[in-house]
């Protein structure tokens, strides 16, 4: 199955977890599940959260930290610790921020792992301390001596307990051994409870809702909610979930692509929302650590034109930006290189067409770098419109001028008359046309008479701005062509009270 095509983030809990501890729905699209930076040739394997927002992972015998980001979507470049490397540390760690301790498993001998704690005191960890748990036999090199204090005793000899992790605010660690008696088969998931500072609960089985005749690891519980661990039932590890139910489990399910493949996958945890795991699906490269990686995001800027505005004297930048993996919230924004800027709420679609109006440029001359860019992204494009050496000019002026009744300019009218003058100087060889209108109160013989006063006051401001009156030609329109027809108020019927000037001659040759 195709990878980027099978994060199905509402499969993941099968209808077996609750909401409130589910994977974010941040990484149902846009991201793939993918062996990080971090990894190297060799083998990445037991990861575990630690202290200062740190995830503790084992490599070649080593104990390396790596810093989590803020959002704990991703991982900083990981550093050796000397001090836990000489501790002997070799599976998962159990952290526990309350208490500032850690608890792991320390090879005693060939037939005795056993839990230790460390404490966080002055700046450095202290030396390893063995768990005392009731009924659980002692052996410390090749002497087995028994602790005798009335318990019923589970394993005489052999005790091989590993990868820890933290519960119940740190009063309960889960385990993982095959050498305690009377469980499902194979290694199982264990349980210890802190019964005071110094002395641990007898073991107890996670039971059948969880372990099996195979072999069951990895454990890692989120929140008290969640029970994340890994069985080998089908022939591999699959990773698998189970969900709270009172002081046990319900049946745990297999989870969905992606979390599990088909090679081994083990070694789970999630935090804030964020998965991460160990898995052997990189080929030739060892066990890796896996996580959500989101896709780069893609963005180009294409098929920018200049146009003249339908009003005023400006021109207005069209253009469309084509992207993929955008951020879902934030804006789209789009700038020419002048400043001028528009910003578009997310989400859009692709390709999103735009246009940034009211620029005072000239189109012959114009060369225009476009830039647009997400807010919530380091993602943007960058294109430019060069203008051609002949351009076909279009000239289109429309000024709602008048007032009911009247052929008068009004003053501000007056004072856009040489931002119209300008601009049809730039036409030298052209002649114009200047047609008048009116609304649509009164009979078409009134409204030919006003419309044609209307257009002649706009003809005789230019001719006294440098315009040659043979290059206008009045038309009287009168209310037959309205702008908004049945106008309902006063804004409506002065939108039909205007005066539009147009080139006759576009291809200006």
């Amino acid at each position: 199955m195709n990878m980027r095509k099978s994060i199905m983030m509402l499969m993941l809990l099968a209808g077996v977890a609750s909401a409130q501890a589910a994977i974010s729905e941040k990484y149902s699209e846009g991201y793939d599940f993918e062996s990080l930076p971090l990894n190297t040739e060799t083998n990445e394997s037991n990861i575990s959260l630690f202290a200062d927002n740190q995830l503790l992972f084992l490599n070649d015998g080593k104990v390396y930290l790596s810093q989590f980001t803020e959002q704990q979507d991703s991982l900083l470049a990981p550093e050796e610790n000397s001090a836990l490397t000489k501790m002997g540390i070799k599976g998962n760690v159990a952290y526990d921020a309350a208490a500032g301790k850690m608890y792991f498993s320390l090879v005693e001998s060939e037939d005795c792992e056993w839990l230790y704690e460390s404490t966080y005191k002055n700046g450095k960890w202290t030396s390893p301390k063995r768990l005392e748990i009731e009924g659980m036999g002692k052996v410390r090199g090749n002497n087995a001596f028994m602790a005798n204090a009335g318990w019923s005793y589970i394993s005489t000899v052999k005790n091989i307990m590993q990868n820890p992790a933290i519960a119940k605010n740190g009063k309960r660690l889960y385990f993982t051994s095959a050498t305690i008696e009377n469980g499902q088969g194979g290694s199982d998931l264990w349980y210890i409870d802190q019964k005071d500072e110094n002395l641990w609960s007898a073991p107890v089985n996670a039971g059948e809702s969880v372990n099996s005749a195979a072999d069951e690891d990895y454990a890692f519980v989120e929140k008290d909610e969640m029970l994340y661990f890994s069985s080998n039932k089908e022939g591999i590890r699959h990773l698998y979930i189970a969900e709270v139910a009172g002081d046990a489990w319900h049946t745990a399910q297999k989870l969905e692509t992606p979390y599990n493949s088909e090679v081994n996958d083990y070694s789970m945890l999630v935090t804030n929302g964020t998965p991460y795991l160990v898995s052997d699906r990189k080929v030739g490269n060892g066990s890796d650590i896996f996580a959500f990686v989101k896709r780069p995001c893609q963005i180009k800027v294409s098929d920018i034109e200049v146009t003249p505005e339908f009003t005023g004297g400006g021109y207005a930048i069209t253009g469309k930006v084509t992207f993929a993996n955008a951020p879902k919230t934030g804006v789209l924004s789009v700038k020419d290189d002048t400043g001028v800027a528009k910003t578009f709420e997310l989400p859009v679609e692709s390709p999103f067409s735009f246009e940034i109006d009211n620029l005072d440029c000239d189109k012959d001359t114009v060369t225009r770098a476009v830039m647009a860019w997400f807010s919530e992204d380091n993602c943007e494009s960058k294109a430019t419109y060069l203008a051609p050496a002949q351009v076909k000019r279009d000239f289109y002026w429309v000024y709602f001028l008048f007032e009911f009744d009247k052929s008068e300019l009004l003053p501000q009218s007056k004072a856009d008359m040489d931002r119209l003058v300008r601009e049809m100087q730039k036409f030298p060889e052209a002649r114009f046309e200047v047609s008048g209108y009116a609304d649509e109160r009164g009979s078409n013989e009134y409204n030919d008479k006003l419309s044609e006063r209307r257009a002649i006051a706009v003809k005789n401001a230019l001719i006294e701005k440098g315009i040659s009156a043979d290059k206008l030609k009045i038309v009287a329109r009168g209310k037959r062509a309205l702008q908004i027809k049945e106008a309902q108020n006063e804004d409506q019927h002065a939108q039909n009270r205007r005066v539009e000037v147009r080139i006759i001659n576009p291809e200006n040759k």
